[in-house]
């Protein structure tokens, strides 16, 4: 059952995308309003989540779909990992790992000064006993240089109730409009992950990340392609890895399109 609403939801996403890309952009851009509604597909070439190898150092594919409430600020998605080995030649090495997640979003602009968001999602892991629900609080001061961003996550495991796992993250961006509907993000992120759950507890810097994306609208479409480089300065985390590999830096690039109507 789980295999095919995974199936099912990859095949609405291409469906959705095929569909709309004959869409003239001039008739995307005549409906300024929209429904809200967006599908999207991305690539990730190495799993990397907080640091570690998620899928030992496979790619990954993220199909999903979103709603944003009436312009509320509010938005609820539904997402789907799965790994590339699995998708083209049914190999089930990171089945167990494979998830659907479900998410709310919310956030506010005081103007251009501050952004504050928060967010609740439930990662539904499919074969083992891991799922967990993470929420997170973050906020941007806007007005400042490189807009400066602090995020806090707290994840809850449904085996391990008295841990108190959480992920911190500082960072810095800055967007450059290329020209017209294209755009370059410029950022850096670090992150410290306490990891109680896990056994023994890990914790340190698990990640910095930097990043650059761009990014390429068409009408109703937005083609994305970004690349990573991650430094792991935590022992704890780099020697954490399912596959042995110790290596400090990581790298891995993304590729995407959505389609928001």
């Amino acid at each position: 059952m789980k295999k095919s609403i995974s199936s099912l939801l990859l095949m609405m996403c291409a469906a959705v995308l095929i569909a709309t890309s004959e869409v003239k952009a001039q008739e995307a851009e005549a409906d300024s309003s929209g429904l809200g509604i967006s599908a999207d597909l991305q690539y990730m070439s190495d799993y990397l989540w907080r640091g570690t190898y998620f899928y030992s150092g496979t790619g990954a594919f993220f199909p999903s779909l979103s709603y944003s409430v009436l312009d509320t600020g509010l938005s609820v998605s539904i997402v789907e990992e799965l790994s590339e080995p699995w998708i083209f030649d049914g190999r089930d090495t990171a089945r167990d790992l494979h998830a659907t997640d479900f998410g709310a979003d919310y956030s506010y602009s005081f103007g251009d000064m501050v952004t504050i968001g928060a967010g609740l999602w439930y990662y539904l892991l499919w074969d083992n006993d891991f799922s967990f629900l993470s929420g997170y609080v973050s906020i941007s001061a806007d007005s400042l240089p490189l807009s400066p961003t602090l995020k806090y996550t707290h994840d809850y495991y449904t085996e391990s109730k008295d841990a108190k796992d959480f992920y911190l993250q500082l960072g810095v961006s800055h967007s450059l409009e290329l020209m017209k509907d294209v755009s370059l993000d410029l950022g850096a992120m670090a992150g410290y992950y306490y990891y109680e759950s896990a056994a023994p507890t890990l914790k340190g810097i698990s990640d910095i990340d930097f990043s650059s994306a761009l990014s390429v609208t068409k009408g109703i479409l937005t083609y994305s392609a970004a690349f990573h480089y991650v430094i792991v300065p935590s022992k704890d985390f780099y020697e954490a890895s399912l596959d042995g590999k110790k290596d400090i830096n990581r790298f891995y690039a993304t590729f995407g399109v959505s389609c928001a109507i």
